[in-house]
């Protein structure tokens, strides 16, 4: 089977759409590429002034669109954002609170509502939904992994083919500094040529995929969702030394954080870095995938505009969560903490858009508002009991009356205001409360929840908590719109998943450094 081009399994399976054909937009319905990027940064672009990371296509993207500088992941973790993102809905309502984990009956998400309305959808790389059996609303599926009907048309399959190698990150022997450390032993140059990276995969798979409705008036959602920056720390040329380790700013790391992380046991030590030359090394990668990705969003928007599809196109790019980076000794995410909750959040809208200006907006943004967004940019009807807010106004200029919180729960929970950040870590680890002034303070090093004058600044963000946890509206509904196949999980596949899961602690749970 050829994987330069779609083949024609793929056609028949992108074909199912056909049967909602009499629900479908007209021509004038805009395509929508809804470009993913797991475990990046807020701060990581040359638009928000980092330092050293290149990314001349997303900042080009920027001064076409509209960036905003305060969006939030309300689950900052694999599952529970990616669900929280395609059901506009919060982690403790669709009931996805850690990986590995199956949403609540009855949860309804964006693909299948768009191919509901006559939309054909695809997917290429990571969703991350569990179970992986089924096609959770994409008429096509590349996967990144085992997801979906068709893991045989996924990327391990592809290397494994090609390769004989069952490893998704095969690396060069010897390319490893660190093999006996569980955080160090990421690190390693990729073996294979570069066309034949995951982040590379991804890319030629969406080409194909925009190549193959060149021609069809019938209009498109593609999801390509994107691994990288997230852990290994595994690249191919030149991508693995395209930064100088040396030349990588850093975060001080915390006082006694070797000892600290020495004490911890096995796979906890992994959340935690105490070697700065250990962390130079990894954050300098993290940036070369960073600058990877980056020139394979510029390949899709060209290919965009060579087939004329841009101008009716809404390209939409953001991050499921960050990487804390070193920030308080720590690595990766399922923090409240910026490094983990804050991500970068891109919109261009479609030729003539009033949103297409290259404005800032610093309006605080949650990922939950993302869906109610693209389907009234899309002139479709957003559902009722989606806890997000569409921003479509907001970015047009009519953001009077918009909401000034944002609410995020995993282990711990927060609020984040434009003032204020409340962190809550009473529930599982019973360490009371932070508060951080963001205006002053944004690299939340001084924790002013100790001071009597905050007492019932404190105790308001308390209430507000607790409110917030007791709305959990009823499943979503749509007119007409049977229940999809994924919507009714048995106890006893939640039981299997939730068996088979591996024995990872939480970590928003682990030990914390404390001077």
């Amino acid at each position: 089977m050829s994987y330069s081009s779609i083949s024609r399994r793929d056609l028949l399976f992108g074909s199912v759409s056909a049967a909602v054909a009499a629900a479908a937009p007209g021509p004038k319905h805009p395509n929508i590429l809804f470009i993913m990027v797991d475990e990046m940064r807020w701060d990581a672009m040359g638009s928000e002034h980092h330092p050293l990371v290149a990314t001349p296509n997303l900042d080009r993207l920027a001064k076409e669109g509209t960036r905003f500088a305060n969006a939030y992941s309300v689950a900052p973790v694999c599952c529970p954002a990616r669900v929280s993102v395609f059901s506009g809905r919060y982690a403790h309502v669709h009931g996805v609170v850690m990986n590995e984990t199956a949403a609540n009956n009855g949860e309804v998400f964006l693909p299948s509502i768009l191919r509901y309305y006559g939309y054909h959808t695809a997917i290429t790389g990571k969703l991350h939904y569990r179970p992986e059996r089924f096609s959770y609303g994409f008429d096509q599926f590349w996967t990144f992994t085992r997801e979906g009907p068709a893991p045989e048309l996924g990327y391990q399959a592809y290397l494994k083919r090609k390769h004989g190698s069952p490893a998704k990150w095969p690396i060069v022997p010897g390319t490893c500094p660190w093999p006996d450390d569980v955080l160090g032993r990421d690190v390693g140059l990729f073996r294979y040529p570069e066309e034949d990276f995951e982040t590379d995969w991804i890319t030629a798979r969406s080409l194909d995929y925009l190549r193959s409705r060149k021609d069809n008036p019938q209009p498109w959602f593609l999801f390509t969702s994107y691994l990288k920056p997230h852990s290994p720390s595994v690249e191919p040329k030149p991508y693995f030394d395209r930064y100088d380790p040396n030349a990588v700013p850093i975060p001080k790391l915390p006082p006694d954080i070797e000892a600290f992380r020495a004490a911890l046991k096995g796979r906890e030590r992994r959340h935690f870095i105490a070697d700065r030359r250990m962390l130079r090394v990894m954050s300098a990668i993290y940036y070369g995938s960073i600058t990877h990705m980056d020139r394979h969003v510029g390949q899709i928007l060209a290919e965009l505009e060579r087939l004329g599809m841009a101008e009716n196109t809404i390209v939409l790019f953001t991050a499921d969560h960050g990487n804390m980076l070193g920030d308080r000794g720590r690595m990766f995410k399922d923090l409240m903490y910026e490094g983990s909750s804050h991500v970068p959040l891109i919109w261009r809208g479609v030729e003539g858009a009033s949103e297409n200006r290259g404005r800032v907006e610093e309006k605080i943004i949650e990922n939950t508002d993302l869906m109610p967004t693209i389907l009234e940019a899309a002139g479709l009807p957003v559902p009722e009991r989606v806890q997000g807010r569409s921003f479509v106004g907001l970015m047009r200029g009519a953001g009077r009356g918009w909401k000034d919180r944002c609410y995020s729960q995993l282990g711990t929970a927060m609020v984040r205001t434009p003032e204020w950040k409340f962190i809550d870590l009473s529930q599982n680890l019973s360490r009371g409360f932070e508060l951080y002034d963001m205006r002053n303070d944004p690299k939340e090093e001084r924790n002013l929840a100790g001071e009597p004058k905050n007492r019932d600044l404190i105790e308001d963000f308390k209430r507000q908590l607790t409110a917030w946890r007791a709305d959990t509206p009823a499943p979503v509904k749509i007119p007409g719109m049977p229940a999809p196949d994924y919507a009714v999980i048995s106890d006893a596949e939640r039981r299997e998943l939730r068996d088979n899961a591996p024995d990872v602690r939480n970590p928003s749970t682990l030990p914390e450094y404390r001077k």
